[in-house]
């Protein structure tokens, strides 16, 4: 007499609770790991234009980077470019001038004031955010 090959009902429903088990403590973390990595490029992008607006100001005409208080965009060399599943928390305007691409100070002041901040915040979870800045007149980004 043959054997029947294959799996029972039993195991392939043991196999299944088992499967969801594990989906339902996995994905969680999941979720999480993806909005932290999707807050750090929105980062990354925000500090990369900066950077480039420098470099932009140092070919020789004064460059402005700006950002609006909850906006999901910034504006870089006049060109709009919006954040991916992030906001800026603040309106905050840099402006380099040639031919160092140093930071220009704002109307009104005697001297640019650094560290020039911008808190780039996750739309998924908001207690997430990471801190551009600005650090040097000479126009060093660090991220934290």
């Amino acid at each position: 007499m043959k054997r029947a090959a294959g799996f029972s009902l039993l195991e392939v429903l043991v196999v299944l609770a088992i499967l969801g088990i594990l989906l339902a403590l996995g994905i969680p973390g999941y979720q999480r790991w993806i909005t932290r990595t999707e807050l750090d490029r929105a980062a990354g992008l925000v500090a990369t234009e900066i950077q480039t607006t420098r470099s932009a100001a140092r070919r020789g005409e004064v460059q402005t980077f700006q950002t609006t208080a909850n906006g999901t965009s910034v504006t870089s060399r006049g060109v709009n470019i919006t954040l991916p599943t992030a906001k800026t928390d603040a309106a905050v305007e840099v402006r380099f001038q040639p031919p160092f691409g140093t930071i220009q100070a704002p109307s009104g002041s005697a001297s640019p004031t650094t560290p020039v901040n911008v808190i780039v915040r996750s739309t998924r979870d908001p207690n997430l955010f990471r801190t551009v800045s600005v650090v040097s007149l000479m126009g060093k980004v660090i991220v934290k």
